[in-house]
């Protein structure tokens, strides 16, 4: 599956680059016939290719290989504010409730924690006063 992403972002790359397959494999140190059967898709490359790829084309795995992390990692910085909690009737009534991460829908062991156990969210407590019971799924 990451072949055929790859393939892709290569043969875009050359295409508005105006490389051909024997520049590009020289800028990342590849034979151009490895290089040719990478972005036709016909092997998947090793770490230390793709690494070799990366630095020839100026461009980071994720961009090659068609994963737009970027905005992801950026959401975990900023808080998302915990909206929502579970009742469990199983535990102590007075202890029942338990905080919901907005991100992966777990439970949070503590209130007012900073981040998320499980999913390293960023949380935000300012309106959690305002919670609500989490719908069942």
């Amino acid at each position: 599956m990451f072949s055929k992403k790859l393939s892709s972002s290569v043969l875009s790359i050359c295409d508005s680059g105006d490389l051909s397959y024997e520049a590009a494999a020289e800028l990342c140190d590849l034979s151009s016939r490895y290089f040719g059967d990478i972005a036709r898709g016909k092997t998947s490359p090793t770490v230390n290719t793709l690494e070799k790829l990366c630095n020839g084309l100026n461009r980071t795995p994720n961009e090659l290989l068609g994963f737009s992390a970027a905005g992801e990692e950026l959401s975990f910085r900023f808080p998302r504010q915990v909206i929502h909690y579970r009742q469990h009737r199983s535990y102590n009534p007075s202890l029942a409730t338990f905080p919901v991460c907005p991100r992966c829908h777990c439970n949070l062991e503590r209130e007012y924690q900073s981040f998320c156990d499980r999913c390293g969210q960023k949380l935000g407590w300012d309106c959690f006063h305002y919670a609500t019971l989490m719908p069942e799924t």
